[in-house]
């Protein structure tokens, strides 16, 4: 428990940091977190029986993360019609590496895997730079937002879960979590939602809703996970942070909830 509060806090605020300051320095961090979580997915892969190509995928994805990075920043011609072109590349070239597989399950599981790993991590860890170059009056506030949501609902979930929870919620994938956790971690995490609005005058009704989706949306982020997990056999993503364990551990919570903090913050951009 020591470990993972200390690794916890002082992970979080180097990820503040990196919020507030944005630019290069975030894109160069989520870049890392891309490449961390494509290899433990290819490390969830190999132990669930698929083949993955590291190499291609991780490829693939650093390349998407580098390219809306510079399209956000406004150093190139590009437009969100950018996701196509990396679908079409990653079915491209994955399907061109089974070809001596000929026609098999395998190969067919081999490709669906590849556009897999080019949504789940790369597409999705791509909305912390989607959020943070929204208008400055927004930006980095509505990024502090989300991941203020995320953390608030883990850490209700986790404690109050822990102390009082007795009702299992999905004793299959996660047979730790029960129903009183998530309903405490919603709760928590809509309390820190608020917190932020009336600190930095969002719109209460807004951040309220948004709160309460980002939570359930977190918390489901968090299931699906475990399930890639229980289907693989294995008990972590990885051990990029002692008490946490690996990057999809920690942030799968937030390649759900991420999503729709951004296109909820549309409605008031």
């Amino acid at each position: 428990m020591k470990t993972r509060i200390i690794s916890g806090t002082i992970g979080s605020v180097i990820f503040l940091f990196l919020i507030l300051k944005g630019g290069a320095l975030l894109a160069i961090a989520v870049g890392l977190l891309v490449a961390l979580g494509t290899w433990e997915l290819s490390r969830i892969a190999a132990a669930a029986g698929i083949k993955l190509s590291l190499p291609l995928l991780l490829a693939v994805n650093l390349l998407y993360i580098l390219a809306q990075a510079l399209a956000l920043n406004g150093r190139a011609s590009l437009h969100c019609g950018i996701e196509g072109l990396f679908f079409v590349l990653i079915l491209l070239f994955s399907f061109l590496l089974n070809l001596k597989a000929g026609i098999s399950r395998e190969g067919l599981l081999s490709i669906l895997a590849h556009l897999f790993g080019l949504v789940y991590p790369g597409m999705l860890f791509s909305y912390t730079l989607w959020l943070r170059t929204l208008p400055e009056a927004y930006g980095w506030k509505l990024l502090f937002l989300a991941f203020l949501v995320i953390w608030g609902s883990d850490t209700g979930a986790y404690f109050i879960g822990t102390a009082w929870g007795k009702t299992p919620l999905a004793p299959q994938l996660s047979p730790r979590k029960s129903v009183e956790g998530a309903l405490a971690g919603i709760c928590t995490g809509v309390l820190a939602g608020v917190f932020c609005a009336l600190f930095f005058q969002l719109p209460l009704f807004w951040t309220v809703g948004t709160s309460l989706l980002a939570s359930i949306g977190g918390e489901l982020g968090d299931l699906f996970e475990s399930l890639l997990k229980r289907i693989a056999g294995v008990k972590d993503s990885g051990s990029f942070l002692p008490g946490h364990g690996g990057v999809l551990d920690r942030f799968d919570s937030a390649l759900f909830a991420l999503p729709i903090v951004y296109y909820l913050a549309l409605l008031i951009i």
